[in-house]
């Protein structure tokens, strides 16, 4: 499989941005906390479940076909997502919420057993609170596999769109799309499967002019704006714009997939590599560096200036969670996996 380069490097970008969303307004600059596309920046998410859909089915679409090809694919998945999850989740318990009570054992079981996007223990996002996501992931890899084998090929895109739909129906019904824990699983599987319909259309030959490209960061920024400002009163209009996002953002990995311009080449920049390459680790470090390393900057940074002492802090601790994240990516992700993966051959 050839790796498409340029989405690693937007999701290294969108990353970043989760990150400055969990700033608030006492410890960011005004020009990030009133930042209109940074206070929507927690939609990203709703993009890496998509771009994770996408991957997956381009790697195994044609590979998971009997019940024997399901734990091998699962097995790889918990290899590559769960030792950095294991070790994030320790930091943020030990360094950021230290008590050992029954509520932080409670949150630490329902982040470890992959339950916190469900309603099975109740704690909502459970322990290192960006987490959730991993356990809707997941679920989202258990439901493509056992769809995968259950259906016949020709009529895979019908049971994957059943699902999808009835997901979406469901959030709809919630009156709030962007589940977090309890019912998250079903905003992850309705994106990820959002991916799988990426792929399936990407593979045919559709022609789109790459000047087309230039759309997307103008259709994203729009949509942010509109969020953001709009005074949405009607369920009805919460609903569709709550869809509309994962759709703005199916629609522009499809886009970036088939054209090749400026915009193209500067996702793949190195410095958006890079991102790219510790995304994973920055998304489930940060909670634990923002928690832990907030307190102490605003102690030892002395600045009289409020604004510019934020614009310090935050400069640093983006430093710390780059050093920390290359790091955890290289000894926990790459170096612990590999001792895993060789271990359970």
């Amino acid at each position: 499989m050839q790796r498409i380069h340029k989405l690693d490097g937007l999701r290294g970008l969108f990353a970043l941005f989760v990150v400055l969303f969990h700033f608030n307004k006492h410890n960011a600059p005004s020009y990030i906390v009133n930042n209109f596309f940074v206070r929507e920046s927690y939609i990203f998410v709703d993009f890496f479940f998509i771009l994770s859909g996408y991957v997956i089915t381009l790697t195994y679409n044609d590979r998971l076909n009997k019940m024997h090809d399901l734990w091998p694919f699962i097995k790889k998945r918990l290899i590559r997502l769960y030792p950095l999850l294991l070790f994030s989740t320790l930091m943020y318990w030990v360094f950021v919420h230290p008590q050992l009570n029954n509520r932080n054992i409670l949150l630490a079981l329902d982040t470890l057993l992959l339950t916190n996007a469900t309603p099975i223990l109740g704690t909502d996002i459970g322990m290192n609170y960006p987490s959730w996501s991993i356990s809707s992931e997941l679920i989202s890899y258990l439901v493509f596999g056992l769809s995968s084998i259950i259906s016949i090929q020709k009529r895979k895109p019908y049971l994957i769109g059943f699902i999808t739909i009835s997901c979406f129906l469901f959030l709809a019904f919630q009156h709030n799309y962007f589940q977090t824990g309890e019912f998250g699983f079903l905003r992850g599987l309705a994106c990820f499967n959002l991916g799988y319909f990426i792929y399936f259309f990407a593979d045919r030959k559709i022609n789109i002019p790459n000047v087309v490209e230039w759309m997307i960061p103008l259709f994203i920024i729009a949509l942010m704006y509109y969020y953001n400002h709009a005074n949405l009163t009607s369920s009805i209009q919460m609903v569709l714009i709550q869809f509309l996002i994962p759709l703005t953002f199916a629609t522009s990995i499809f886009l970036l997939i088939k054209t090749n311009s400026l915009l193209s080449g500067f996702l793949q920049t190195k410095p958006l590599l890079f991102l790219g390459k510790i995304s994973f680790s920055v998304y489930l470090n940060h909670a634990f560096v923002i928690g832990y390393f907030i307190p102490k900057l605003f102690r030892w940074i002395q600045c009289t200036n409020a604004e510019i002492k934020k614009s310090i802090v935050i400069t640093v601790l983006f430093l710390i969670l780059i050093s920390y994240s290359w790091l955890t990516q290289y000894l926990i992700e790459y170096k612990l996996g590999k001792k895993i993966a060789h271990y359970l051959k």
